[in-house]
């Protein structure tokens, strides 16, 4: 089964690298423990993975670990990670778990169940974060504490070109709650699998990433978490979606994004106005991604 990568991180809700200290003296603290663990999943991204890993290491926050779930890599992606961060693997900064091939979202789902944190981020391996991200994804942590889901903006690099700022849904200076999550994602991505962070408690009451999916399982994971809880977003340029081509993405092309059959087979679910349009963007644009690259 081919499938994208990701790396998942796993953040504590509070914390800051010492040159933002005398900054922050004010900045409220909603959890004494304030470790970061991170883990994720690795498939058959060799071209990427250094790229992704060292963006990772490089965050001004240093209270992190990673955990990589390669899901039956084929290529010499896990060879890279042992050759070139085998310090911080001994050191358990990296901790590498393995296992056969299982899909994007059984290796999310073993990257959850190996946290230690309260909150939960994601990053594909295809994709890097800027130095600040997950520094400000904790102050929106600290900021905001009645939401369950924290996103950044995030720029897109097309095969390796100068990356651009895409299409924001707030004024360049917005940062605080979202007042209608699926609104605003009808107008701009405000959550991607690359610039997240969710409250472990809400992620684990959805069921997890459902087995099997291979196209918007992550969609539907963050559609069901703004349902019951409350967004906290920045227009923060943090994020380099990387846009390229390879052959991680085949097996979706003729399958139905799940959000929208999940919502089709479960109709006793209420669907507002904004979440209906939200479907069907979903939907329109899986569409007409299918048909252009069939071309």
């Amino acid at each position: 089964i081919q499938q994208r990568s990701d790396i998942l991180e796993y953040l504590s809700p509070f914390g800051s690298p010492n040159e933002y200290v005398q900054n922050l003296s004010n900045q409220k603290v909603i959890n004494s423990e304030g470790s970061l663990t991170t883990c994720g999943s690795l498939y058959n991204k060799a071209y990427s993975i250094q790229r992704c890993i060292d963006s990772v290491l490089n965050q001004s926050y240093i209270n992190f670990q990673i955990v990589v779930v390669n899901d039956g890599s084929i290529d010499n992606s896990v060879q890279i990670l042992k050759s070139t961060y085998k310090e911080q693997i001994e050191s358990k900064k990296i901790l590498l778990i393995e296992q056969k091939n299982q899909g994007v979202s059984v290796a999310r789902n073993v990257g959850v169940s190996n946290s230690k944190s309260n909150y939960i981020c994601f990053l594909d391996a295809d994709d890097e974060w800027k130095r600040d991200f997950l520094f400000k994804i904790s102050r929106l942590i600290s900021d905001f504490p009645e939401a369950s889901m924290y996103c950044l903006a995030h720029e897109v690099s097309k095969n390796n070109s100068i990356p651009t700022k895409k299409k924001q849904a707030f004024e360049e200076n917005f940062r605080g709650y979202v007042e209608d999550f699926f609104l605003s994602s009808s107008i701009s991505d405000l959550a991607n699998s690359s610039k997240v962070c969710v409250k472990k408690e809400a992620l684990l009451e959805t069921g997890g990433f459902p087995i099997g999916i291979t196209t918007g399982e992550d969609l539907y994971i963050w559609i069901l978490i703004a349902l019951k809880n409350r967004v906290a977003y920045e227009v923060s340029y943090e994020v380099i979606v990387h846009q390229q081509t390879d052959n991680s993405r085949i097996s979706r092309r003729n399958s139905v994004p799940y959000p929208f059959i999940y919502f089709s087979q479960n109709k006793n679910i209420e669907l507002t106005k904004s979440l209906k349009k939200y479907l069907f963007l979903i939907f329109y644009k899986h569409f007409l991604s299918s048909l252009l690259k069939f071309k």
